[in-house]
C-alpha cells in the first residue's frame, strides 16, 4: 500500500517550492490527450501549443458536435416511441451538457488561467510547516486516486459498449443504448462501427476532463482551508517556568511573530475567498446545467433499467452508465460539502490559539478574522443550491419519483 501511495504521488509530482500542482497538470494532460481544445494553462512551445490546438478543433468538432447532431437527429426520428426516446434522452443530453461545460471552459480560459495562477501563489507561499505540507500531499494522493478510480469506471463502461457493439453490431449499432444515433448511409459499416464506439468513449473522458477540473479547483481549495486551520498550530505557544519552576513571571516562545503570523493568516484567507468567488463565477452555470440534466438523466436510465431484462446487453450498459452519472453528480456534491464542512471549522481554529497572551492588536485583529470565518464556503448550482449531500439526495428523490411516472405512462 505504502509502495501504490509513493507511485501515485511521483505520478504528476507536485513541486511546493515552484507551486506547481500534480493533480491539475494531471486533469490538464487528460483534457489534452482527448482533445478538449485548452492551452497555456502551462508551459508549453509554440510547436505544442499549435499541435494542441489544431487537435482540440478537430476532436472537438467530430466528436463533440457531429456525433452529438446525429444522435439528436435520431431523437427526432423517434420522437413517438417512449421507449427508443428515453434511451437516445440520456446520451443526447449528456453530451449537449458536456459540449456546453466545454465551450464554457474555453471562453472562460483567461479567468481560468486566473485561477491556476492564484492556486499556484498561494501553494508556495502559505504551506510552511511540515504538517501543513503533509495535508497538501494527502489531499493531492486523493485527488489523484478519485479521479483515477472515475476514469477508469467511465473507460470501462466505454469499453464494454465497445465490444458488445463489435460482437453484435446489427443488434446494437443504432439500435440501442449508447449507441441510438443515426449515421450517414455512404460511411461504411466498420467505419460507422469505429465512429461510434470511439465517439462515445472520447466524448465520455472529455467530460471527465471538463468535470474534474472544476472538482480538483474545488479540492485545492478544501486543502488550502485545512492549511490555513493548521497555521494557527503555529500560535499555540510553549509556556517555559521560570528559574523557581512557577508559571508566574515564566517566558512565553513564540515559534514565529504572533502579529506577522495572523496577518498572513489574515491574507490566506482573504486569497481563498477570492478563489471560491472566481471559481463559482466560472463554473456555476455549467454545474447548473449538469444538475437539471441528471434528474432527466437519472429517471430515463432508472426508467430503462426497469423495463429491461436483467441479462440484456441494453441493461449492462444501462446499469454502467448510470453508475457513471451517479459518480459525476456525487464528486460535485461531495467535495462542496466538504469545502463548507472545512470552512465551517476556521472559527473554531482560531478561537482555540493563545490569543488570551498576545497584545490588544493582536487580539482586534484576530476578532475581525472571526467574524469574517463563520461565513462558509459555499459552491453552488448556478446559485439556486448548493453543491452538497441533501442536494444529491434531493435529485435522487426527484429522479424516482419521474421514473415512477414514466412506468405508469410505459404501462398505459
Amino acid at each position: 500500500m505504502a509502495n501504490l501511495k509513493q507511485s501515485v504521488r511521483e505520478m504528476f509530482a507536485s513541486n511546493i517550492q515552484e507551486g506547481e500542482i500534480g493533480s491539475v497538470k494531471l486533469n490538464l494532460w487528460l483534457a489534452q490527450i482527448t482533445g478538449v481544445p485548452i492551452i497555456g494553462l502551462k508551459e508549453e512551445s509554440f510547436w505544442v501549443k499549435t499541435f494542441l490546438l489544431m487537435y482540440g478543433i478537430f476532436t472537438t468538432a467530430v466528436v463533440t458536435f457531429i456525433y452529438t447532431g446525429f444522435e439528436i437527429y435520431d431523437l427526432v426520428l423517434n420522437w413517438s416511441d417512449l421507449d427508443s426516446l428515453t434511451q437516445n434522452t440520456c446520451l443526447s443530453l449528456t453530451h449537449i451538457a458536456g459540449a456546453l461545460k466545454a465551450i464554457n471552459l474555453i471562453a472562460r480560459l483567461p479567468d481560468l488561467h486566473k485561477v491556476l495562477h492564484q492556486l499556484k501563489y498561494v501553494t508556495k507561499t502559505y504551506i510552511k510547516s511540515e504538517k501543513q505540507l503533509k495535508a497538501f500531499l494527502d489531499g493531492e494522493l486523493e485527488n489523484k486516486l478519485v479521479l483515477s478510480i472515475y476514469m477508469g469506471l467511465v473507460g470501462f463502461t466505454g469499453c464494454l459498449g465497445m465490444v458488445m457493439l463489435y460482437v453484435n453490431p446489427e443488434a446494437v449499432a443504432g439500435k440501442i443504448f449508447p449507441y441510438r444515433v443515426v449515421l450517414p448511409a455512404w460511411m461504411p459499416q466498420q467505419l460507422q462501427l469505429l465512429y461510434m464506439g470511439l465517439s462515445v468513449i472520447v466524448f465520455a473522458i472529455q467530460i471527465i476532463a471538463v468535470d474534474y477540473l472544476n472538482v480538483t479547483i474545488i479540492n485545492q481549495i478544501r486543502f488550502q482551508l485545512n492549511v490555513l486551520n493548521l497555521a494557527f498550530d503555529d500560535l499555540m505557544v510553549e509556556i517555559q517556568p521560570n528559574s523557581a519552576g512557577q508559571d508566574a513571571g515564566s517566558l512565553v516562545l513564540y515559534k514565529y511573530d504572533p502579529m506577522e503570523r495572523l496577518k498572513s493568516i489574515i491574507e490566506h484567507h482573504g486569497l481563498l475567498r477570492e478563489l471560491r468567488q472566481d471559481t463559482e463565477d466560472i463554473f456555476s452555470q455549467p454545474i447548473l446545467w449538469q444538475f437539471m440534466t441528471s434528474v432527466i438523466i437519472f429517471a430515463m436510465t432508472g426508467f430503462q433499467a426497469t423495463v429491461r431484462t436483467g441479462g440484456s446487453s441494453a441493461a449492462v450498459l444501462i446499469y454502467a452508465y448510470c453508475g457513471c452519472i451517479f459518480c459525476e453528480l456525487f464528486v460535485y456534491c461531495w467535495f462542496g460539502n466538504e469545502v463548507f464542512e472545512q470552512s465551517k471549522t476556521l472559527a473554531t481554529s482560531g478561537f482555540n490559539s493563545s490569543w488570551y497572551l498576545f497584545d490588544r492588536r493582536y487580539r482586534t485583529s484576530l476578532l475581525i478574522f472571526l467574524t469574517n470565518a463563520q461565513r462558509p464556503f459555499i459552491f453552488t448550482a448556478g446559485g439556486f443550491m448548493g453543491l452538497s449531500l441533501p442536494s444529491f439526495a434531493g435529485i435522487l428523490s426527484k429522479s424516482y419519483s419521474y421514473i415512477a411516472l414514466l412506468r405508469q405512462i410505459y404501462g398505459d
